[in-house]
């Protein structure tokens, strides 16, 4: 008899076990499932707030451009029979139509640059430095380790799209008169940095506004960095500056390459 109460003890844990293990599953289930929620929302907002600005852009730039070609036209239209003033229209029609087409080709290298497609990342973060310096007067220094380590295209899109979302975010906010971008390779790990020398910012309340929804910059590059296995860091305090570090795992094939 005792040892059918010592079985039926024996037994009992076990369930106990079983159950505690099956309650902490769901519970992690539970968890993960929220994260993923959270995930996909924030990349919902980050793809949301890009069409919002790109719907901006056209609005303001190229519409606004677009409305005054048409105008100027209509009155050179108006005016042939007084041919200096419709060569004056038609000029004017003229310029309007070349910084238009600038615009337009602005916007297209703003939403997915051509070089990044014909010549690599090496090229594409080149040329970003360029234009960052040559639009904005802000000295950038580029350090890319050589020989250029072998990257598959989706991460080499995303960590063009952190350097200039980074860059993007220095303009708004930080003051800064120098950015230097670092991208080095250490064993099977890519290492992203962009550092600038600006007014700096409370990190952990920058990071909180954005968990919490208001913002979608800093939330939203962490979020696109964690999708590709990678980790995010924001270092910055007031008056000395911020630093932007990324990592990423290569992929297989890369690593196939290296080994």
């Amino acid at each position: 008899m005792h040892d059918d109460s010592d079985e039926r003890a024996a037994l009992n844990q076990k369930i106990d076990a079983v159950l505690a293990q099956q309650r902490e599953l769901v519970d992690r289930l539970q968890k993960d499932q929220t994260w993923f929620q959270q995930l996909a929302r924030s990349v919902w907002r980050v793809q949301e707030e890009e069409r919002r600005r790109l719907a901006r852009e056209l609005h303001d730039g190229v519409g606004h451009s677009l409305t005054a070609l048409i105008h100027l036209m209509a009155q050179a239209s108006a005016a042939l029979d007084r041919p200096d003033e419709a060569r004056e229209r038609l000029a004017r029609a003229s310029a309007v139509a070349q910084s238009t087409l600038q615009e337009t080709r602005a916007l297209s290298r703003l939403l997915r640059p051509q070089i990044l497609d014909d010549l690599g990342l090496e090229a594409a973060l080149r040329w970003l430095a360029r234009s960052f310096h040559d639009d904005h007067r802000i000295e950038v220094g580029l350090d890319i380790d050589q020989p250029f380590p072998a990257i598959e295209g989706d991460l080499a899109t995303l960590i063009f799209r952190v350097t200039q979302e980074s860059l993007s975010n220095i303009i708004k906010h930080a003051n800064a008169k120098r950015v230097d971008i670092a991208l080095r390779q250490r064993a099977f790990l890519l290492t992203l940095s962009i550092r600038d020398d600006g007014r700096g910012c409370d990190a952990a309340a920058a990071l909180g506004k954005s968990t919490q929804g208001s913002s979608s910059g800093l939330g939203g590059l962490r979020d696109r960095v964690r999708l590709f296995g990678g980790s995010l860091r924001f270092d910055a305090k007031p008056d000395a500056g911020c630093t932007v570090s990324a990592q990423f795992p290569m992929s297989d094939a890369a690593r196939t390459l290296l080994s």
